[in-house]
């Protein structure tokens, strides 16, 4: 039961909420650094002695966490700016007041802790953290609200009125600011990976063409277009290397992998003019032919990828590999659904193979 425990364990999908880039997490740590910078300059203006020193160890805080970016210690050094932040605004309010706002600055803090809760695959532990952590900060500003209407912040320095009414409004303004930085970089970050994660899903490993998921959803796609009297013409072929298994069983399957990736190189000559194509499945190819061209043209262009595949030579540890590959093509009529389409195509990519390989059957 141990071990099934341990192996079970390695399967599972873990991530750990990271969702910002090297450089993004620099520009933050250096961004909040410049900010506390110039928040120096304005506590020696008020003269507000203790948030002075506060605020110069706060400046230390980002530059070790400049530092810690640099070496790729992301996670841990978001936790220090975030509890950084949080507690220079709870000193903040204490000697200052609420009347400047400085309170409103745990909006953007929860939602720059928040939003990686929604990071699919996201792992207990961090979210647990995140949790725990947001629900402080929700409590805290309900605390730091109540004591202040209570008369029970032990503030030190009131603003006058004048300017407690400005640093509200410019700390009300980089709580927002900052929902809709970290927003918009959450959202970036999260388009980038469902991209990613579109591309695997659309693409074979081996190849990097489309496997036969995508292939055949497009292929459904023409057809409907077919059928309510849209689009151009619509054929397909078939394509099968010939003696494939004898392939990896001669030069192994390393060899046999790059022989199909280097196929689809005939395939890529044509993609320009329209040719769609994806793996089958094993040593087979689908092509879709551009709409513009008739069945005998994409005939002809069947010819021309046949050959391009029978005159490569691909070496693979020192050893040269020639292939051929058998085509069978069908030209879309009237009636004709995804299976009956393609079991023509399949009908006739047999008769090539059986009637000698290395040959394009169209009829």
């Amino acid at each position: 039961m141990e071990n099934e425990s341990l192996r079970d364990r390695t399967y599972q999908e873990i991530y750990n909420g990271d969702y910002l880039d090297n450089s993004q997490y620099m520009v933050v740590a250096v961004s909040l650094g410049v900010v506390h910078s110039l928040m120096e300059i304005f506590y020696i203006w008020v003269g507000c002695t203790p948030m002075i020193f506060i605020n110069i160890i706060s400046i230390l805080i980002y530059v070790v966490s400049a530092m810690l970016i640099a070496k790729g210690r992301h996670l841990v050094t978001v936790w220090i700016m975030e509890s950084e932040i949080s507690w220079h605004v709870i000193f903040a309010c204490m000697f200052m007041g609420l009347a400047c706002g400085y309170h409103l600055w745990l909006f953007g803090t929860l939602s720059s802790v928040f939003l990686p809760f929604f990071i699919p695959n996201l792992s207990k532990r961090p979210k647990k953290q995140i949790g725990i952590y947001s629900l402080t900060i929700i409590l805290g500003f309900e605390l730091l609200v109540y004591l202040d209407r209570h008369g029970f912040l032990p503030t030190q320095f009131r603003a006058d009125e004048q300017l407690a009414s400005v640093l509200y409004y410019v700390n009300a303004a980089l709580g927002f600011i900052s929902i809709m930085i970290y927003t918009a970089i959450y959202n970036q970050r999260m388009t980038m990976k469902n991209k990613a994660l579109q591309y695997v899903a659309e693409h074979d490993a081996l190849t990097e063409i489309y496997n036969r998921y995508k292939i055949q959803n497009i292929l459904e796609a023409e057809i409907s277009r077919k059928v309510e009297g849209f689009g151009g013409k619509l054929s397909i072929a078939i394509l099968d290397v010939d003696f494939f298994k004898k392939i990896n069983d001669t030069y192994g399957h390393l060899a046999g992998d790059a022989v199909l990736k280097e196929i689809t190189g005939c395939f890529r000559k044509y993609q320009e003019n329209g040719l769609l194509y994806g793996r089958w499945g094993g040593e087979e190819f689908l092509l879709i032919s551009p709409e513009l061209i008739s069945y005998d043209e994409f005939g002809k262009m069947l010819e021309e990828i046949r050959k391009c595949i029978e005159s490569c030579e691909f070496t693979v540890g020192g050893q040269t590999i020639k292939a051929t590959a058998s085509i069978g093509a069908a030209a879309y009529e009237s009636g004709l659904d995804l299976d009956k389409f393609l079991q023509i195509a399949d009908d006739r990519l047999y008769r090539a193979k059986e009637s000698g390989r290395n040959k394009v059957i169209l009829d």
